[in-house]
């Protein structure tokens, strides 16, 4: 998991060459013309979902990891705990379901308070739960990038 403001994209841009398409649509999004929806970047090799939503508690979701695909998730807007674990920590409560890339899990794990400028990464073997509150409901609107591995 990786967590930074998005100023320093550019470190990041070398892991794997499909970040660079990622990074290019979140600083080149238009807020005013492009709503809630999926947006193709380089076919289903990387592609946007911008999601509006309030968080809830903890206790709403479940963690949930992927195989094909590396989450890059942007805060736009809003605050939000999102939780992390190491996939050897948790125990799989469902089978991988391959045609939505998932597999759900519980566990114990961290939560980082992320805000508006800051972005996450998080890879397959990176157990995760998003849309948390922090304490408080909040309105979020974020963009997540899914990068093929």
């Amino acid at each position: 998991m990786i967590i930074d403001k998005l100023e320093s994209f550019e470190i990041y841009k070398k892991i794997n060459r499909r970040f660079s398409h990622a990074f290019d649509f979140i600083l080149n999004y238009e807020r005013s013309r492009m709503g809630e929806g999926k947006y193709e970047i380089d076919g289903s090799k990387v592609f946007a979902l911008v999601q509006e939503y309030h968080t809830q508690s903890s206790d709403k979701f479940v963690w949930e990891a992927h195989r094909k695909y590396i989450d890059l998730q942007y805060m736009l807007e809003g605050t939000e705990d999102m939780g992390y674990a190491h996939i050897s920590s948790m125990k799989p409560i469902s089978d991988y379901i391959d045609t939505d890339d998932y597999i759900l899990f519980k566990g114990d794990g961290m939560y980082i308070k992320v805000r508006e400028g800051f972005f996450t990464i998080f890879f397959p073997h990176d157990c995760h739960k998003v849309r948390v509150s922090t304490g408080s409901i909040s309105k979020v609107k974020k963009i997540v990038v899914k990068i093929l591995v």
